[in-house]
């Protein structure tokens, strides 16, 4: 079950739950860790539905969980890039094989999560 956002997690465990049952944070992360370093309006393009505000969040907690990495660079106009740090290919080699599980017992349903982790 998912946490509410005004109740502390106990255990790490908690706060990555918090994390992988909402969509779009694990399709940011299986976005980037397959296309490499996004910028923010790439990633707009990529993840069909996410709204600016949504996207702006979900960027600033990964980087806070050092999920992601994100690099300032220097010129006009300035440009950032997002990109997987080590803990952040961790997680998307850990949560595979659930999401493999999850397909298996609803082949009816797709998972956009994990079309993009395998490439699909």
């Amino acid at each position: 079950m998912c946490m509410h956002a005004h109740e502390e997690p106990e255990c790490p465990f908690e706060d990555l739950l918090a994390l992988v049952c909402r969509k779009w944070p694990l399709l940011v992360i299986a976005t980037v860790g397959k296309k490499g370093e996004r910028r923010f309006v790439e990633l707009m393009s990529d993840l069909q539905g996410i709204s600016p505000r949504s996207l702006s969040q979900i960027l600033a907690e990964l980087t806070d969980l050092h999920l992601l990495v994100r690099k300032d660079y220097k010129g006009i106009p300035p440009r950032v890039g997002y990109s997987l740090t080590e803990q952040g290919r961790e997680l998307t080699k850990a949560v595979r094989p659930l999401l493999e599980w999850a397909s298996e017992m609803r082949p009816e349903k797709g998972c956009p999560i994990l079309n993009t982790i395998r490439g699909s």
